[in-house]
């Protein structure tokens, strides 16, 4: 079994809501992902937590963030996509992963998911979604995942 690792990341362009993710990695039909790292940095001097919910429908996605994968022969099927406007997903699963980032800019949390990745299977529109647990603030994130 091959694996493509790829990673995508930068700062969101909002801070979602209840029910609108602030990013999300979204699967395709033809490979499954396994979420193999995330990173969150604060970019204010206001604290933050955030939350991994699964999802299953596709939405209102936001822009899409250009993938990189580390083999630069392979290619990427995994999107990771900026915040989501006007539709919401549906929600899923609550991971129980929590990401409670200090007021300071800078500050940050770096989690892998080891020793087997968060899997989202090969299901158009079904992903991972980084919501807010409360008031959410501009933040940086990489993601890093397999593509199987």
């Amino acid at each position: 079994m091959s694996a493509n690792i790829v990673t995508a990341g930068g700062v969101m362009t909002g801070v979602g809501s209840a029910t609108l993710p602030a990013m999300a990695l979204i699967s395709s039909a033809s490979n499954r992902l396994e979420l193999i790292e995330l990173s969150i940095v604060n970019t204010t001097a206001t604290a933050c937590v955030w939350g991994l919910w699964k999802i299953s429908t596709a939405g209102t996605p936001g822009t899409a963030l250009t993938p990189a994968a580390h083999d630069v022969n392979d290619v990427t099927s995994g999107t990771l996509r900026g915040v989501y406007t006007g539709t919401a997903p549906t929600l899923g699963v609550d991971l129980g992963y929590r990401f409670s980032i200090p007021a300071t800019i800078g500050a940050g949390v770096i989690r892998p998911f080891t020793p087997v990745g968060l899997v989202i299977p090969a299901t158009a529109a079904a992903g991972i979604a980084l919501m807010p647990i409360g008031t959410g603030q501009i933040c940086y994130a990489d993601w890093t995942w397999l593509e199987i």
